[in-house]
């Protein structure tokens, strides 16, 4: 602002200079100046007050893409994800971080297309950094936050993988994307490259061990008991390499339900290397434990269907090297299988055992923004296998 006030006293007084005399001048100078001086003070005054600057203070980000699925030779198209970031930072040491998202264009809540669209609250969280207790490198987050499993619950922005879906594997065991209420610690020991994370929140809620199906996603959800989870990530291995653990303990997921109490305990490992340029690998493994009723004639029940004991897993690898500018191209090939219905009753079967094999290419327009297309091939034991194509851009900023 002072920039361009001094340039309009030089101006005025350049056009005055010819028409008046040099007390009359000088008089203009001075009524300037204080002028000035009377604007300095209105800025520091607001400053210390707070009610200007908020906004460099405040950010906005986000990210979308759209989907077309062509399996088994039926094709659709969906914008699938149109989310927004906000963010405030407080002062040094509080921020808030929130998340705000559109599935599927549009939201109606019935059963038609133009109705099964969400709008969803991903994120609203409070981070606070506790470096004035003395504890620099350690974070809480109280609120609304996404649960540390695998590699894609928590950074999923479609520039950031290989593919135009998620893959299916973290979907099932991570139930990506989920979400919980309460509180969650992160501390970082930098000497031993590693991060120790732990949550006390709400939790999923089956009775038949559905477990994607079983997010209530903090949506007046029942809480009698809260879950606990948390991850252990290193990442002195190698430059870019990070090998993780994930961990999750639901002592009651009937909440209120009516039925048995259903305990449910699942741990995950991770690797993932995805430089920029060159050569990637990723590779998950996970596994569910239900302690369901033994009532095997009870097809409500999670023993009863097989779903006491759930795993999955995948391996891929990508090539990424550059093209003119900003732009890049990769490929990947990825090769997942996974069980949803693999405990007691189905203990000496694999009648649920899907397999699934990717071949998928990204074209990156600028590392923010991609074009996506893959091909699948799906096998579920017993059944014949499904061939199809994806397409698909996505963006984040």
């Amino acid at each position: 602002m002072n920039k361009y006030f001094q340039t309009l006293v030089f101006a005025l007084a350049a056009m005055f200079t010819f028409s008046v005399s040099a007390d009359e001048v000088s008089d203009l100078k001075n009524m300037m100046e204080d002028l000035q001086e009377r604007i300095n003070d209105l800025e520091d005054s607001a400053e210390e007050s707070g009610a200007a600057g908020w906004w460099t203070k405040t950010s906005v980000g986000g990210y979308g893409e759209l989907h077309y699925n062509n399996n088994g030779g039926t094709g659709k198209i969906d914008f699938h994800r149109y989310v927004l970031f906000f963010g405030h930072q407080f002062n040094d040491s509080v921020s808030f971080n929130s998340e705000f998202e559109l599935e599927h264009s549009i939201a109606g809540g019935g059963s038609t297309i133009k109705e099964k669209g969400e709008v969803e609250l991903e994120q609203a969280y409070i981070d606070h950094n506790w470096a004035e207790y003395g504890a620099p490198n350690t974070n809480m987050k109280y609120g609304v936050f996404l649960i540390p499993c695998g590699i894609t619950n928590e950074i999923h922005e479609p520039p950031t993988f290989y593919g135009v879906e998620r893959n299916v594997v973290e979907k099932e065991i991570c139930s990506n994307t989920r979400w919980e209420g309460g509180f969650q610690a992160t501390h970082i020991i930098p000497d031993m490259d590693l991060t120790i994370i732990a949550g006390v929140h709400s939790s999923l809620t089956t009775t038949d061990g559905d477990i994607r199906g079983g997010r209530d996603k903090v949506a007046s959800a029942t809480m009698n008991k809260e879950a606990y989870s948390g991850a252990f990530r290193y990442t002195g291995a190698y430059p870019g390499l990070e090998l993780a653990l994930s961990w999750d303990y639901e002592p009651d997921m009937n909440e209120g339900q009516s039925g048995p109490q259903v305990t449910g305990k699942m741990v995950a490992v991770h690797a993932n290397y995805m430089p920029s340029r060159g050569f990637g690998a990723r590779g998950f493994w996970g596994q569910w434990n239900l302690d369901c009723p033994p009532v095997l004639t009870d097809t409500n029940q999670c023993a009863a269907n097989g779903r006491d004991y759930q795993w999955g897993g995948f391996v891929e690898g990508s090539y990424r090297f550059d093209l003119t500018g900003e732009q890049s191209l990769g490929f990947a090939v990825r090769r997942a299988e996974w069980d949803d219905k693999a405990g007691t009753k189905n203990a000496t079967t694999t009648k649920n055992n899907i397999q699934m094999s990717t071949f998928a290419m990204n074209w990156w327009l600028t590392p923010q923004a991609v074009l996506k297309a893959d091909w699948e091939r799906k096998k579920t034991y017993g059944k014949t296998a499904v061939q199809g194509f994806n397409m698909g851009m996505g963006y984040q900023f």
